[in-house]
């Protein structure tokens, strides 16, 4: 079985998604900058290879990504002026990475609601770019890149991220980035691996919010995810 790689699997989200591959039984490539640090968290779990990688390496990039299954970029940097690199130039590294090793990988990126420039000053957009210098200006170039690159794609635009466990709301997928929510990470995590293999998600950028079960429990999460990329629309880039 194809590995597939995670990209910042020592963050928040990435974390999720390695726990969310294992329990579809997939086998991981867990990508972090220092694999030391991450020895108890992440070594020693069944199915779980922890590799040293940067997505501003490509040496490390080609090598974490070939044989691949798939690819989660949930890497995000950690200094103020880090999203060129990270967000974007580190993106575009990894579309090159996967082109250059066979190019059938889909590359799924967490991106963010309110990237697009249309939503330029929303007050959470301003916030979040001043956070860290110009963090949404660059996922949303980071967003471009991929989709221009000729790489098969999912780009999923959660909105603010809470620690929430899985399943626990219903999801809300939408498209045209026209407002925001929030959704836990292990939901997006989730919906990630969900996209690596749905014919439906090829291509396709989607926000995602969840909104909370009134009434009745949320529909369980298997359920939410079967049908949950029928209807949206592919990318005009990608078309």
């Amino acid at each position: 079985m194809a590995p597939v790689v995670v990209l910042g699997a020592g963050g928040g989200t990435g974390a999720e998604c390695v726990a969310a591959l294992q329990a579809a039984q997939k086998e991981v490539r867990a990508v972090v900058r220092d694999p030391a640090k991450y020895a108890d968290s992440l070594g020693g779990r069944k199915g779980v290879e922890v590799v040293q990688g940067d997505v501003g390496d490509m040496q490390s990039l080609r090598k974490a990504v070939s044989g691949a299954g798939g690819v989660i970029f949930a890497a995000s940097g950690s200094g103020y002026f880090s999203a060129s690199q990270v967000d974007y130039q580190g993106v575009a590294n990894v579309a090159e990475a996967v082109k250059e090793t066979g190019g059938q990988q889909r590359v799924v990126l967490v991106s963010s609601c309110l990237v697009s420039p249309h939503n330029r000053w929303h007050p959470i957009r301003v916030m979040l770019n001043n956070f860290r210098w110009s963090l949404m200006d660059y996922k949303y170039k980071g967003e471009e890149v991929l989709r221009r690159s000729g790489v098969p794609y999912t780009i999923v635009r959660p909105g603010g991220l809470s620690n929430d466990p899985a399943g626990q709301a219903q999801l809300v997928v939408a498209q045209g980035d026209k407002g925001s929510g929030k959704v836990s990470r292990a939901d997006v995590a989730a919906v990630c691996v969900a996209a690596l293999s749905d014919p439906a998600a090829r291509n396709v950028t989607l926000e995602l919010v969840s909104k909370p079960a009134v009434g009745q429990p949320a529909a369980p999460l298997p359920k939410q995810l079967k049908g949950l990329f029928a209807g949206l629309q592919a990318d005009a880039a990608a078309a």
